[in-house]
């Protein structure tokens, strides 16, 4: 049991949902093994992590290779880690002992080429997927795009075909006309933001406006807070506490009750950053040279005390460390 767990009977058996892995062969340093990091988690008491299979400009290509790269990765990793589809399949996979895992897209352009994608990636095990990965793709504006455009004909078609069939859309990454366009749509499933902090906070186009947080709630959708030093303006030691401040300050406008955690952990020891150092001329505010911070696994500990230090209550803690994530994030 980790340690943070042992000192806290309220705690000892909550359920921890990181609903956000990125794992990308572009992105990693050599000799990278993903059976390794997710070890570090659940050494630290994480029960379920959902891991990136396609962001950026992925086409369907890309986006089937990385799945299969992950399966391979998670087969290898050995039989305390399995692929759980829903809610209760997390639940018994944590009453197993077991580390369980999911996969969601951050972009939709796997579905680009044709929308009966969207079925044929649902049924091959993605259940969310961001509309826009900072830039314009065809279905919307990112939240880099300068002309912040919105949702186009065919995202609103895109979003109608993820609806139907049960693939959540995630809106962050998105530019705020795009996300608010989206959680104005009558939809089966509320769009979530599983990964985006308060920009009243910090000011990083990343992150989210009050008026996106308060039109989410208003929706019944999700939020969860990332451990990006760069999205925090805060380095390593700090992310935790940072982390506490942010969803403090997006409880108090959408409930304690609709919050979690979207970590956005990136295993980069080692790396060159040739992928930032190829993308930077398109992203020219907010992002730092390397290297960069990023909330580690051993620090779930600091996170729940910064939690309890911010006056969040145990049941609060238990919500926003996997319950909410389970009742309002994942497919119904």
């Amino acid at each position: 049991m980790a340690e943070w767990r042992k000192t806290r009977p309220d705690l000892a058996d909550a359920i921890v949902c990181d609903g956000l892995l990125p794992w990308a062969k572009d992105f990693l340093p050599p000799g990278a093994r993903l059976g390794e990091q997710l070890a570090r988690f659940r050494a630290q008491g994480c029960d379920h992590i959902s891991l990136t299979a396609a962001a950026g400009a992925d086409g369907p290509v890309e986006a089937a290779a990385r799945l299969g790269f992950l399966r391979c990765e998670i087969a290898a990793a050995g039989d305390w880690l399995t692929i759980a589809v829903d809610a209760a399949s997390i639940r018994q996979a944590k009453a197993q002992g077991r580390l369980s895992v999911s996969f969601h897209v951050q972009s939709a352009t796997p579905f680009a080429p044709d929308l009966d994608l969207v079925e044929a990636f649902r049924a091959a095990g993605i259940d969310r997927a961001i509309l826009a990965y900072n830039e314009a793709n065809s279905f919307a504006d990112g939240c880099h795009e300068p002309r912040n455009g919105g949702l186009s004909a065919l995202g609103r078609r895109l979003i109608a075909r993820m609806d139907a069939c049960g693939m959540r859309v995630d809106l962050s990454h998105c530019g705020v006309r795009t996300s608010l366009d989206a959680l104005e749509l009558d939809l089966a499933a509320p769009p979530i933001f599983s990964h985006s902090n308060a920009r009243a906070l910090f000011d990083h186009e990343r992150n989210i406006s009050d008026e996106q947080i308060r039109a989410c709630a208003v929706r019944g959708g999700y939020i969860g807070v990332n451990g990006v030093g760069m999205f925090l303006g805060v380095a390593g030691p700090q992310i935790p506490q940072a982390m506490a401040r942010h969803l403090a300050h997006i409880a108090a406008l959408a409930g304690p009750d609709r919050i979690g955690l979207g970590l956005d952990f990136m295993f980069l020891a080692g790396s060159d950053y040739g992928f930032y150092h190829a993308a930077k001329g398109r992203w020219p505010r907010g992002y730092p040279e390397p290297p960069w911070d990023f909330f580690q696994p051993e620090q779930f500990g600091d996170l729940v005390a910064a939690l309890e230090a911010e006056g969040f209550g145990a049941q609060e803690i238990r919500g926003i460390l996997g319950e909410n994530y389970l009742r309002l994030a994942l497919p119904s």
